[in-house]
Protein backbone atom coordinates (compact mmCIF):
# COMPACT_ATOMS: atom_id res chain seq x y z
CA UNK A 1 0.00 0.00 0.00
CA UNK A 2 2.82 2.24 0.50
CA UNK A 3 4.67 1.89 -2.70
CA UNK A 4 0.76 2.48 -4.53
CA UNK A 5 1.10 5.59 -2.52
CA UNK A 6 4.37 6.86 -3.51
CA UNK A 7 3.34 5.99 -7.20
CA UNK A 8 0.82 8.40 -6.91
CA UNK A 9 3.07 11.17 -5.61
CA UNK A 10 5.41 11.01 -7.81
CA UNK A 11 2.77 11.08 -10.73
CA UNK A 12 1.02 13.75 -9.28
CA UNK A 13 4.65 15.72 -8.89
CA UNK A 14 4.93 14.99 -12.27
CA UNK A 15 1.78 16.41 -13.60
CA UNK A 16 2.05 19.22 -11.40
CA UNK A 17 4.52 20.68 -13.82
CA UNK A 18 1.67 21.36 -16.29
CA UNK A 19 -0.97 22.32 -14.05
CA UNK A 20 -3.42 24.86 -13.61
CA UNK A 21 -5.85 25.60 -10.93
CA UNK A 22 -9.79 26.36 -11.46
CA UNK A 23 -12.88 26.53 -9.93
CA UNK A 24 -15.02 23.86 -9.66
CA UNK A 25 -19.14 24.40 -9.73
CA UNK A 26 -19.12 24.20 -5.69
CA UNK A 27 -17.08 27.10 -5.66
CA UNK A 28 -13.78 25.18 -4.84
CA UNK A 29 -10.17 25.98 -5.68
CA UNK A 30 -8.48 22.61 -7.40
CA UNK A 31 -5.32 22.06 -9.56
CA UNK A 32 -5.69 19.91 -12.58
CA UNK A 33 -3.58 19.08 -14.95
CA UNK A 34 -3.75 20.88 -18.03
CA UNK A 35 -4.21 17.43 -20.67
CA UNK A 36 -6.84 15.17 -18.51
CA UNK A 37 -6.77 12.03 -20.36
CA UNK A 38 -7.38 9.51 -17.24
CA UNK A 39 -10.46 10.67 -14.90
CA UNK A 40 -12.20 8.38 -12.48
CA UNK A 41 -15.60 9.14 -11.73
CA UNK A 42 -16.68 9.30 -8.10
CA UNK A 43 -19.71 6.77 -8.11
CA UNK A 44 -22.17 5.90 -10.58
CA UNK A 45 -24.03 9.31 -10.80
CA UNK A 46 -20.85 10.25 -12.04
CA UNK A 47 -20.23 7.51 -14.74
CA UNK A 48 -23.59 7.42 -16.37
CA UNK A 49 -22.84 11.66 -16.86
CA UNK A 50 -19.01 11.21 -18.00
CA UNK A 51 -20.22 7.81 -20.47
CA UNK A 52 -21.50 10.03 -23.74
CA UNK A 53 -18.68 12.26 -23.61
CA UNK A 54 -15.44 10.56 -21.71
CA UNK A 55 -15.67 7.48 -22.22
CA UNK A 56 -12.69 7.11 -23.34
CA UNK A 57 -11.04 8.97 -20.86
CA UNK A 58 -12.40 6.67 -18.06
CA UNK A 59 -10.26 4.19 -16.63
CA UNK A 60 -12.67 2.58 -14.77
CA UNK A 61 -16.95 3.07 -13.99
CA UNK A 62 -17.66 3.20 -10.18
CA UNK A 63 -18.96 0.42 -8.39
CA UNK A 64 -22.60 -0.68 -8.95
CA UNK A 65 -23.37 -2.84 -5.66
CA UNK A 66 -25.10 -6.56 -7.44
CA UNK A 67 -25.17 -5.15 -10.86
CA UNK A 68 -25.59 -6.58 -13.79
CA UNK A 69 -24.88 -5.91 -17.63
CA UNK A 70 -26.93 -3.22 -18.62
CA UNK A 71 -29.04 -3.32 -21.42
CA UNK A 72 -29.56 -0.53 -24.05
CA UNK A 73 -26.53 0.83 -23.95
CA UNK A 74 -22.96 0.71 -25.65
CA UNK A 75 -20.97 -2.19 -25.04
CA UNK A 76 -17.89 -0.74 -23.77
CA UNK A 77 -20.28 0.30 -20.87
CA UNK A 78 -20.64 -2.86 -19.79
CA UNK A 79 -16.81 -3.88 -20.67
CA UNK A 80 -15.50 -1.26 -18.52
CA UNK A 81 -14.03 -2.37 -15.34
CA UNK A 82 -15.21 -1.03 -11.77
CA UNK A 83 -13.71 0.81 -9.32
CA UNK A 84 -15.20 1.09 -5.51
CA UNK A 85 -13.52 4.98 -4.95
CA UNK A 86 -13.57 3.40 -1.04
CA UNK A 87 -11.21 0.89 -2.05
CA UNK A 88 -8.34 3.32 -2.38
CA UNK A 89 -5.81 0.59 -3.03
CA UNK A 90 -8.69 -0.07 -6.13
CA UNK A 91 -8.68 4.03 -7.15
CA UNK A 92 -4.59 4.62 -7.06
CA UNK A 93 -4.16 1.58 -9.52
CA UNK A 94 -6.48 3.04 -11.55
CA UNK A 95 -4.23 5.43 -12.20
CA UNK A 96 -6.41 8.61 -12.64
CA UNK A 97 -4.93 12.17 -13.17
CA UNK A 98 -8.42 13.52 -11.78
CA UNK A 99 -11.26 12.48 -10.07
CA UNK A 100 -14.78 14.44 -10.77
CA UNK A 101 -17.59 13.92 -8.57
CA UNK A 102 -21.44 15.35 -8.64
CA UNK A 103 -23.43 17.39 -5.90
CA UNK A 104 -26.71 18.79 -5.42
CA UNK A 105 -24.82 22.11 -5.07
CA UNK A 106 -26.16 24.48 -2.21
CA UNK A 107 -27.59 21.08 -1.13
CA UNK A 108 -25.16 18.72 0.09
CA UNK A 109 -21.29 19.30 1.90
CA UNK A 110 -18.32 18.65 0.04
CA UNK A 111 -16.23 16.77 3.17
CA UNK A 112 -15.93 13.70 1.64
CA UNK A 113 -14.40 14.44 -1.23
CA UNK A 114 -11.88 16.72 0.52
CA UNK A 115 -11.05 13.51 2.57
CA UNK A 116 -10.46 11.58 -0.84
CA UNK A 117 -8.56 14.18 -2.17
CA UNK A 118 -6.23 14.09 0.77
CA UNK A 119 -5.54 10.32 0.66
CA UNK A 120 -5.31 9.70 -2.48
CA UNK A 121 -3.37 12.89 -3.59
CA UNK A 122 -5.76 12.95 -6.77
CA UNK A 123 -7.37 16.02 -7.05
CA UNK A 124 -11.42 15.77 -6.65
CA UNK A 125 -13.35 18.33 -8.95
CA UNK A 126 -17.22 18.74 -8.47
CA UNK A 127 -19.90 19.18 -10.65
CA UNK A 128 -23.26 19.87 -10.63
CA UNK A 129 -26.07 17.35 -10.71
CA UNK A 130 -29.44 19.18 -10.26
CA UNK A 131 -31.97 18.50 -12.61
CA UNK A 132 -32.00 21.86 -14.27
CA UNK A 133 -28.48 22.25 -14.38
CA UNK A 134 -27.14 19.49 -16.50
CA UNK A 135 -26.86 21.22 -19.39
CA UNK A 136 -24.32 24.00 -17.50
CA UNK A 137 -22.71 20.59 -15.99
CA UNK A 138 -21.60 19.27 -19.56
CA UNK A 139 -19.99 22.83 -20.55
CA UNK A 140 -18.40 22.57 -17.50
CA UNK A 141 -17.32 19.61 -18.26
CA UNK A 142 -16.15 20.79 -22.19
CA UNK A 143 -13.93 22.98 -20.71
CA UNK A 144 -12.34 20.97 -18.41
CA UNK A 145 -11.67 17.65 -20.66
CA UNK A 146 -11.16 19.75 -23.43
CA UNK A 147 -14.12 17.99 -25.18
CA UNK A 148 -16.26 21.10 -26.08
CA UNK A 149 -18.13 19.60 -29.27
CA UNK A 150 -19.45 16.23 -27.58
CA UNK A 151 -20.24 18.09 -24.56
CA UNK A 152 -22.22 20.93 -26.16
CA UNK A 153 -24.22 18.52 -28.60
CA UNK A 154 -25.52 16.76 -24.91
CA UNK A 155 -26.13 20.38 -23.50
CA UNK A 156 -28.04 21.60 -26.34
CA UNK A 157 -30.27 18.58 -26.41
CA UNK A 158 -30.94 19.12 -22.80
CA UNK A 159 -31.72 22.82 -23.19
CA UNK A 160 -33.97 22.16 -26.03
CA UNK A 161 -35.54 19.48 -22.85
CA UNK A 162 -35.93 22.51 -20.70
CA UNK A 163 -37.32 24.81 -23.32
CA UNK A 164 -40.14 22.47 -24.46
CA UNK A 165 -41.06 21.19 -20.99
CA UNK A 166 -41.11 24.69 -20.30
CA UNK A 167 -43.48 25.44 -23.36
CA UNK A 168 -45.75 22.36 -22.90
CA UNK A 169 -46.31 23.65 -18.98
CA UNK A 170 -47.36 27.35 -20.12
CA UNK A 171 -49.70 26.42 -22.37
CA UNK A 172 -51.33 23.00 -20.15
CA UNK A 173 -52.34 23.82 -16.98
CA UNK A 174 -52.34 20.50 -14.70
CA UNK A 175 -55.26 18.65 -14.02
CA UNK A 176 -55.82 16.05 -11.54
CA UNK A 177 -51.66 16.40 -11.11
CA UNK A 178 -51.10 15.04 -7.82
CA UNK A 179 -48.79 11.84 -7.74
CA UNK A 180 -47.20 9.06 -5.72
CA UNK A 181 -43.68 7.49 -6.15
CA UNK A 182 -43.32 4.31 -5.27
CA UNK A 183 -40.17 1.70 -5.52
CA UNK A 184 -40.07 -1.49 -4.38
CA UNK A 185 -42.12 -4.12 -3.98
CA UNK A 186 -44.55 -3.36 -1.30
CA UNK A 187 -45.85 -0.13 -2.87
CA UNK A 188 -44.95 1.51 1.00
CA UNK A 189 -41.33 3.23 0.40
CA UNK A 190 -41.27 6.54 -1.40
CA UNK A 191 -39.44 9.62 -1.58
CA UNK A 192 -40.81 13.38 -0.87
CA UNK A 193 -40.83 16.39 -2.36
CA UNK A 194 -37.57 18.15 -2.12
CA UNK A 195 -35.85 14.54 -2.27
CA UNK A 196 -33.16 13.95 -5.39
CA UNK A 197 -34.80 10.78 -5.79
CA UNK A 198 -38.27 12.66 -7.20
CA UNK A 199 -36.99 15.72 -8.62
CA UNK A 200 -38.78 14.45 -11.72
CA UNK A 201 -41.42 15.17 -10.37
CA UNK A 202 -40.44 19.01 -8.75
CA UNK A 203 -39.07 20.15 -12.15
CA UNK A 204 -42.25 19.11 -13.74
CA UNK A 205 -44.50 21.41 -11.08
CA UNK A 206 -46.52 17.74 -10.47
CA UNK A 207 -47.49 17.79 -6.76
CA UNK A 208 -46.19 15.10 -4.45
CA UNK A 209 -48.21 13.74 -2.50
CA UNK A 210 -45.69 11.96 0.08
CA UNK A 211 -45.93 14.92 3.19
CA UNK A 212 -43.11 13.22 5.43
CA UNK A 213 -39.62 14.24 5.94
CA UNK A 214 -37.18 14.06 3.10
CA UNK A 215 -34.70 10.80 4.59
CA UNK A 216 -31.04 11.38 4.62
CA UNK A 217 -29.22 8.79 2.54
CA UNK A 218 -32.18 6.67 1.89
CA UNK A 219 -36.01 6.45 1.47
CA UNK A 220 -38.87 7.18 3.49
CA UNK A 221 -41.62 4.66 5.16
CA UNK A 222 -44.77 5.33 4.93
CA UNK A 223 -48.07 3.06 5.67
CA UNK A 224 -51.42 2.07 3.79
CA UNK A 225 -53.25 4.79 5.80
CA UNK A 226 -51.19 7.45 5.02
CA UNK A 227 -51.42 6.60 0.92
CA UNK A 228 -55.27 6.52 1.37
CA UNK A 229 -55.67 9.57 2.80
CA UNK A 230 -53.16 11.15 -0.20
CA UNK A 231 -55.36 9.68 -3.11
CA UNK A 232 -52.74 10.49 -5.63
CA UNK A 233 -54.29 11.16 -9.39
CA UNK A 234 -51.25 9.06 -10.53
CA UNK A 235 -48.82 6.11 -9.53
CA UNK A 236 -45.40 5.98 -10.78
CA UNK A 237 -43.67 2.08 -9.90
CA UNK A 238 -40.27 1.17 -10.13
CA UNK A 239 -37.98 -1.63 -8.75
CA UNK A 240 -35.36 -1.43 -6.52
CA UNK A 241 -32.87 -3.89 -5.60
CA UNK A 242 -33.39 -6.87 -6.65
CA UNK A 243 -36.09 -5.27 -9.96
CA UNK A 244 -39.12 -5.74 -7.84
CA UNK A 245 -41.95 -3.82 -8.85
CA UNK A 246 -45.06 -2.55 -6.70
CA UNK A 247 -47.14 -2.57 -10.39
CA UNK A 248 -48.60 -5.73 -9.97
CA UNK A 249 -49.50 -5.66 -6.61
CA UNK A 250 -50.70 -2.31 -6.67
CA UNK A 251 -53.64 -2.94 -9.90
CA UNK A 252 -54.41 -6.84 -8.06
CA UNK A 253 -54.90 -5.65 -4.20
CA UNK A 254 -58.29 -4.75 -2.72
CA UNK A 255 -56.24 -2.43 -0.54
CA UNK A 256 -55.41 0.22 -3.45
CA UNK A 257 -58.47 0.00 -5.21
CA UNK A 258 -59.80 2.91 -3.71
CA UNK A 259 -57.31 5.22 -4.44
CA UNK A 260 -58.08 7.36 -7.39
CA UNK A 261 -54.50 6.74 -9.52
CA UNK A 262 -55.87 2.48 -9.81
CA UNK A 263 -59.66 3.62 -10.42
CA UNK A 264 -58.66 5.30 -13.19
CA UNK A 265 -55.86 3.49 -14.36
CA UNK A 266 -53.18 6.30 -13.93
CA UNK A 267 -50.39 3.63 -12.40
CA UNK A 268 -46.90 3.29 -14.39
CA UNK A 269 -44.11 1.34 -14.72
CA UNK A 270 -41.27 3.75 -14.68
CA UNK A 271 -38.76 2.53 -17.17
CA UNK A 272 -35.25 1.43 -16.30
CA UNK A 273 -33.15 0.20 -18.82
CA UNK A 274 -30.13 1.02 -19.24
CA UNK A 275 -30.96 3.32 -15.77
CA UNK A 276 -33.86 4.56 -14.18
CA UNK A 277 -35.93 7.26 -15.32
CA UNK A 278 -36.88 8.74 -12.35
CA UNK A 279 -33.74 8.14 -10.52
CA UNK A 280 -31.35 4.81 -9.55
CA UNK A 281 -29.19 6.91 -9.73
CA UNK A 282 -30.36 10.61 -10.19
CA UNK A 283 -28.06 11.92 -12.62
CA UNK A 284 -28.77 11.99 -16.51
CA UNK A 285 -30.84 9.46 -16.71
CA UNK A 286 -33.77 11.10 -15.49
CA UNK A 287 -34.21 13.03 -18.61
CA UNK A 288 -35.95 10.92 -20.25
CA UNK A 289 -38.53 11.09 -17.27
CA UNK A 290 -38.83 14.42 -18.01
CA UNK A 291 -39.79 13.66 -21.63
CA UNK A 292 -42.09 11.17 -20.59
CA UNK A 293 -44.10 13.08 -18.11
CA UNK A 294 -44.50 15.54 -21.19
CA UNK A 295 -46.79 13.03 -22.85
CA UNK A 296 -48.45 11.79 -19.58
CA UNK A 297 -49.40 15.42 -18.15
CA UNK A 298 -48.88 18.25 -20.53
CA UNK A 299 -50.18 16.71 -23.80
CA UNK A 300 -47.40 15.79 -26.11
CA UNK A 301 -47.89 13.67 -28.52
CA UNK A 302 -46.50 9.62 -28.49
CA UNK A 303 -44.73 10.27 -31.67
CA UNK A 304 -42.61 13.24 -30.29
CA UNK A 305 -41.79 11.60 -26.65
CA UNK A 306 -40.37 8.85 -28.75
CA UNK A 307 -38.32 10.52 -30.88
CA UNK A 308 -36.97 12.57 -28.51
CA UNK A 309 -36.10 9.70 -26.11
CA UNK A 310 -34.27 7.73 -28.75
CA UNK A 311 -32.35 10.96 -29.72
CA UNK A 312 -31.13 10.67 -26.02
CA UNK A 313 -30.37 7.11 -25.80
CA UNK A 314 -28.26 7.92 -29.13
CA UNK A 315 -26.10 10.48 -27.54
CA UNK A 316 -25.66 9.48 -24.03
CA UNK A 317 -25.93 5.43 -24.15
CA UNK A 318 -24.37 5.39 -27.75
CA UNK A 319 -27.50 3.18 -28.51
CA UNK A 320 -29.56 3.11 -31.53
CA UNK A 321 -33.15 2.11 -29.59
CA UNK A 322 -35.17 0.54 -32.33
CA UNK A 323 -39.34 1.29 -31.79
CA UNK A 324 -39.64 -1.70 -30.69
CA UNK A 325 -37.17 -1.84 -27.76
CA UNK A 326 -38.89 1.55 -27.01
CA UNK A 327 -41.89 0.20 -26.50
CA UNK A 328 -40.43 -3.02 -24.53
CA UNK A 329 -39.14 -0.21 -21.93
CA UNK A 330 -42.85 -0.23 -20.51
CA UNK A 331 -43.55 -3.71 -20.23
Amino acid sequence: MRRLFLIAISILSFSQLWSKTITDMAGRSVTVPDNVTRILPYDIKMSVLLFPVAYDKMTAKALLPGSKSCQFIDNSYNEMPQVDVKNIEEVLLSNPQLIIAGAYIQKEGYERFEKLQERTRISVVVVDLSIDKLDQTYLFLGKLLGIETACSQCADFLKSVYTNSAALQSSNPLKNSSAYYTIGGSGLMTDPSGSQHTEVLDFMNITNVAKVPVPTGGHANVNMEQVLIWNPEYIFCAGFKGDKNAYNLLTHDSRWSSINAVKNSHIYKVPAKPFGWFDHPPAVNRIPGIIWLSEIFYGQSPEVTMSQIQTFYQLFYKYNLSNAEYHSLFE
